[in-house]
């Protein structure tokens, strides 16, 4: 069950007084969470913000204690660092008459944390690698890359891959592949 998914329903009747629609695509911790793999207090999510848009969400974050001193509880700092993730690729969550919710598929969330890399992104790429099972670090990056990541450092992927499955592992993949790794480095 999703805890947020009251506060999505409340968000939605908010909009609906006030007449307006809103469509939001999650991605960060909130996918995470969806997918099972840790749990977040707010939602990062790309949508078009107004003054309106985002006194109704401090209104329902308020509701629902949920907001904080930095941000409320729906916001879209992503937007900052990242780019939207296509449309095709998000899968719809909860389709309520003035509110969709889209979420990103896990894949390209772990693109987004390649990007920005702070300690807790390190861990959360290593959970996902693990969580889908991924086990070439050439594979995974190739298809970092057509989703449109073109900027991610393949240390980055490797340190999340011994996040993921340990440095024994790692030190193995460098034995292993010295020759490929040339490549990228």
């Amino acid at each position: 069950m999703d805890k947020m998914k009251p506060v999505f329903e409340a968000l939605n009747q908010e909009l609906s007084q006030a007449n307006l629609h809103l469509n939001i695509i999650c991605v960060g911790g909130y996918v995470l969470e969806y997918h099972g793999l840790r749990a977040t207090q707010d939602v990062d999510a790309f949508y078009e913000e107004s003054q309106k848009i985002n006194e109704i969400i401090a209104r329902v974050g308020k509701r629902f204690n949920l907001n904080t001193d930095e941000e409320l509880w729906l916001n879209n700092n992503v937007a900052n660092m990242n780019r939207q993730p296509p449309l095709h690729l998000c899968e719809t969550l909860y389709s309520f008459k003035n509110l969709t919710v889209l979420v990103a598929p896990i894949e390209y969330v772990l693109g987004m944390k390649m990007v920005s890399t702070r300690e807790q992104d390190l861990k959360d790429i290593g959970a996902i690698i693990k969580y889908k099972h991924f086990h070439s670090p050439f594979n995974t990056f190739d298809g970092l890359k057509e989703m449109g990541f073109d900027s991610i450092d393949f240390s980055v992927l490797l340190e999340g891959f011994s996040y993921a499955y340990g440095l024994d592992w790692l030190e193995e993949f460098f034995e292993e592949n010295q020759d490929k790794l040339r490549r990228y480095y």
